[in-house]
């Protein structure tokens, strides 16, 4: 029960806190200055409720409306609007970015303890979410025609070295270890993407099968 009670309080003071003008600063910032930003912010020591809120779901929302909004104005295609309408492309897209934000995090913190660096989930998460700027900037874009799903490529391949670069500051792996450290994170992190895939492939092919029944 305390937990939980933590866990709301936590929240409503994130919420209290929300800033937009903070938002476009950290994205702007991310994408301009990244490293005077992530410095800047991993210096406040936020907690993941507060990033979410200040940075991670905003960005997230703002990448997707604007995508669907350029792949109807210009007859692009758009991954998370394509067939769904933007409320359903909304939805999708908060899940995909929760769950993949969440196990990123969770990896870059958990091996930054094996390789003698700071296991902390808090700035982890904060790390990601400022490395992965890019990579939704290049989502917000993808649905310009013929040009955006080279501007998502772009953006994801930024999003990859900006992690590489930021997880030092954020979980302090020591230099010898970085490569090290980045490279098992990646390995880990496809793996168990590949494993929740096929765990909600197969649900989603065995609910079909009863659905049909």
């Amino acid at each position: 029960m305390s937990i939980m009670l933590a866990a709301t309080y936590s929240i409503d003071e994130g919420a209290n806190m929300f800033d937009p003008s903070k938002t476009v600063q950290l994205i702007t910032g991310g994408l301009t200055n990244p490293r005077q930003t992530w410095q800047s912010y991993l210096g406040e020591n936020p907690g993941w409720q507060r990033t979410a809120i200040e940075l991670t779901v905003p960005m997230v929302v703002s990448a997707i409306i604007i995508g669907w909004l350029l792949s109807v104005l210009l007859g692009g295609y758009f991954y998370y609007g394509y067939g769904r309408g933007v409320v359903l492309g909304l939805i999708v897209g908060l899940i995909a970015a929760g769950i993949s934000i969440t196990v990123l995090s969770f990896v870059v913190s958990a091996l930054a303890g094996v390789f003698g660096g700071q296991a902390n989930f808090d700035r982890a998460f904060a790390a990601v979410s400022l490395a992965t700027i890019p990579s939704w900037a290049g989502a917000a874009l993808g649905g310009i025609p013929f040009l955006g799903w080279l501007l998502q490529l772009a953006g994801s391949i930024t999003a990859l070295v900006f992690l590489y670069k930021i997880i030092p500051l954020a979980v302090r792996v020591p230099d010898e270890k970085r490569v090290a450290h980045f490279v098992l994170t990646i390995v880990t992190v496809f793996v168990i993407n590949i494993v929740l895939g096929l765990i909600f492939g197969l649900g989603a092919a065995t609910g079909g099968e009863f659905a049909g029944r």
